[in-house]
């Protein structure tokens, strides 16, 4: 099953309109509808089941802003893998997928064909919650015989329900958390910008392209690449040592919700807690929760308002990761840093494809040099970091 949210203007539009509030929570349209299965939501095919079987449902976030709730009143769901991790039995009552995350659960479908069932989604941000725009709800049938009336189930509150949490699953091949041997404090700020828009670091600055793709940089700038200036600090990059364990532990100290993305990597989820003020927006400190002893590992997380999240991974994929926001407009908005992972190792394994080249040139991007592509440290030409504001 696929989730996503549904705009019917164009990111540009969307954008600008955001960009011109004065504060995000006066939100008042441009807010998605559903698409379940790519169909509006309350239209998606019904799913069948046969009596006695098992079913292994694949749930797939493909949103850029919402969060998804999916439950099947009547029915238990046992987690067996998060972001394509295979993960040891976890039951639940439902799913909660931020964006950009994935799970399988296995369904066993009830003995008897004399009821039908509905199934529940929600559609929210946590942003826009409290406007009244969302959530927004869709129903569709788990469908065990054709004409069968419908079970009527009482909905409990969602408090008194089981949801999948960061730190209770764990992996199925019971790895035990890895000794650190770097660890990496990546704190959240929001700040406003030019024209009153209001804008939120991951790393020192923005992040924001530079003129020579950073890869480019770290496979042909020899042993400079080693030396982070040479991206340019609107890259926020990070140069990673081949095979240590880094830790990284992301603070959100403001109310919004984020789901943050690894790419090149999978990373072991240690321990989420409370962090920053959240009587300010008179929320209830988040709890302080430890994973077990086998954490799960997956690439793209949840960090929820107030909220601290730890994880780690071994740096043994040299290359040139990005960790962003799947938040659309944070990530456009430069809620990202750049993971430059074993230069050396990378220069000595891979090479520039004359095609990307080509492509490149075609396009009028630089594909020799520095971030700005010039040599050493010489970063003319490119446009200013933004900073959050003392």
């Amino acid at each position: 099953m696929t989730f996503e949210d549904w705009f019917t203007t164009e990111f540009a539009v969307r954008q600008a309109y955001i960009d011109s509030l004065e504060d995000i929570r006066t939100l008042t349209s441009n807010f998605p509808k559903a698409l379940i299965n790519g169909y509006d939501g309350n239209k998606t095919a019904p799913i069948t089941f046969v009596p006695g079987k098992k079913y292994r449902l694949r749930v797939i976030s493909m949103s850029v802003n919402n969060w998804f709730k999916f439950r099947i009143p009547g029915h238990k769901m046992t987690i067996i893998e998060a972001d394509g991790v295979e993960s040891m039995p976890l039951e639940v009552d439902g799913l909660i997928l931020g964006p950009g995350q994935r799970y399988s659960a296995i369904v066993t479908a009830h003995d008897s064909a004399q009821f039908n069932y509905i199934y529940n989604v929600t559609s929210y941000s946590q942003t826009l919650f409290s406007q009244g725009l969302i959530p927004l709800m869709y129903t569709g049938l788990i469908n065990y015989r054709d004409g069968a009336p419908v079970k009527t189930i009482p909905a409990p509150s969602d408090e008194h329900l089981v949801w999948p949490e960061e730190t209770a699953m764990q992996v199925a091949d019971k790895q035990v958390p890895l000794p650190v041997d770097r660890r990496i404090e990546l704190t959240m700020k929001k700040f406003t910008h030019t024209h009153h828009q209001h804008q939120t670091t991951l790393g020192n600055t923005l992040y924001k392209p530079v003129l020579v793709p950073t890869l480019y940089t770290a496979l042909l700038m020899g042993d400079l690449a080693a030396n982070s200036s040479v991206y340019g600090p609107q890259t926020n990059a990070y140069i990673l040592k081949h095979l240590e364990v880094v830790e990284i532990v992301i603070n959100n100290p403001e109310l919004e919700d984020h789901t943050f993305h690894f790419h090149g990597h999978n990373v072991q989820v240690i321990e989420t807690g409370p962090y920053g003020n959240s009587s300010t927006e008179n929320r209830e400190p988040v709890a302080h929760k430890v994973s077990g002893p086998w954490p799960m590992w997956r690439d793209t997380i949840q960090v929820h308002g107030f909220e601290f999240i730890r994880v780690r991974f071994r740096a043994d994929n040299p290359g040139v990761w990005f960790l962003h926001c799947h938040l659309a407009w944070h990530e456009y908005n430069g809620v990202a840093v750049v993971f430059v992972e074993a230069p050396g190792v990378l220069q000595q394994r891979q090479s520039v494809p004359k095609e990307m080249v080509e492509m490149c040139k075609r396009q009028g991007i630089p594909t020799q040099g520095n971030g700005a592509g010039n040599q050493g440290f010489d970063l003319s030409g490119l446009p200013p970091a933004v900073y959050p504001s003392s």
